[in-house]
């Protein structure tokens, strides 16, 4: 019986690993010849560290300089794992696309807010909503330079050190609950791990922390996020849930470019790159990211390696050189979340 379960693990051709409360139960040939370290009955390897008794979902994780995408099947204590190499940084077709589109809108509502040179003054709408659109129009065109650099030779620029993560998440929640609070949106935060420290680059990993809030805020409407942090093994593991509704297959999908032939984001939805500049992060920091569904709104975990720290680094959590322009970086990720009336008193002198 035993033997005949082997043979079937065998014949899929994607890696797979069976998993029992944590613990592996098999895997086939392809899963042990990319991860050797594999044994029966011991836990998954750090790199799969995926939240106990996870519903299904799909993710990707880091193993030396290779990225793989993994989907997960779960059935009570019972998961399946499977995972293959993912596809490269390069931006594909639909989010191309995407992003051609919303620069277009954004161009045509910014024409609009300022209005024609020869119109009369009162006709045209308040510098508020010209901001707004300044600052949306700016985190497309970063977040579609963050993809090109990382999808150059030399990837993304990366400067990690030993930081405090715990403190950085406080930071981070602090200051999008009081603009969030504004919509109506609840964000909190809870810890068990105080002053938890890891080696990473802090602007990217304010980059990814404001990027998981954003799209969690859109979907919340007007419920609650939460972003939780602790410590799990050799791991950091931060989860953001929300109170959304349950999306779509198609943007489900979406969310691991599958089928991305026919998921070329809705008007209104954005470009489509967001989850792609939070995953490139999270692979640079050699970290695990898993979005899982069940029957309410998906809920986005990732791990993070707790060491080797360098100490001869004093633990901090810099702000480091800007990419935003010299524009508020809460106020540009949370720009297709938030009212005009917040950009107010945002200046673009």
């Amino acid at each position: 019986m035993l033997d005949s379960i082997h043979l079937l693990l065998d014949s899929f051709p994607e890696a797979l690993i069976q998993a029992r409360d944590g613990l592996v139960a098999g895997a086939n040939a392809a899963a042990r010849q990319i991860l050797p370290q594999i044994q029966v009955n011991a836990p998954l390897p750090d790199c799969l560290a995926l939240p106990a008794r996870a519903p299904s979902g799909a993710g990707t994780f880091t193993l030396g300089q290779t990225v793989y995408s993994f989907s997960l099947t779960s059935s009570g204590p019972e998961q399946i794992i499977l995972f293959r190499p993912a596809p490269q940084a390069a931006l594909t077709g639909p989010q191309l696309a995407g992003t051609l589109r919303q620069l277009r809108e954004l161009l045509g509502e910014m024409m609009v807010e300022v209005g024609p040179l020869t119109g009369e003054q009162e006709a045209r709408l308040p510098r508020s909503a010209f901001n707004r659109s300044f600052h949306r129009l700016f985190r497309l065109l970063d977040n579609l330079e963050y993809m090109r650099e990382a999808s150059s030779p030399g990837g993304i620029s990366f400067h990690p050190t030993t930081m405090n993560l715990d403190a950085l998440c406080r930071e981070t929640v602090s200051r999008a609950q009081e603009f969030l609070f504004q919509v109506g949106v609840r964000l909190e935060y809870e810890s068990v791990s105080p002053g938890l420290l890891i080696p990473g680059d802090p602007e990217l990993l304010r980059q990814l922390l404001l990027g998981l809030i954003s799209n969690s805020a859109r979907a919340a409407q007007d419920g609650a996020v939460l972003l939780t942090l602790r410590r799990q093994g050799a791991r950091a593991l931060l989860t953001l849930s929300d109170t959304g509704p349950l999306p779509s297959q198609r943007d489900l999908d979406a969310l691991f470019q599958r089928g991305m032939e026919d998921c070329l984001p809705r008007p209104g939805q954005g470009a489509g790159l967001g989850l792609s500049v939070i995953r490139n992060i999270t692979a640079v920091h050699r970290g695990t990211m898993l979005v899982q569904w069940g029957s309410a709104a998906p809920s986005v975990s990732i791990s993070l390696p707790t060491g080797p720290l360098e100490p001869r680094v004093s633990v901090n959590t810099p702000h480091g050189p800007l990419r935003n322009g010299g524009l508020d970086p809460v106020l540009v990720a949370l720009s297709d979340v938030l009212p005009a009336k917040l950009f107010e008193l945002e200046g673009l002198d």
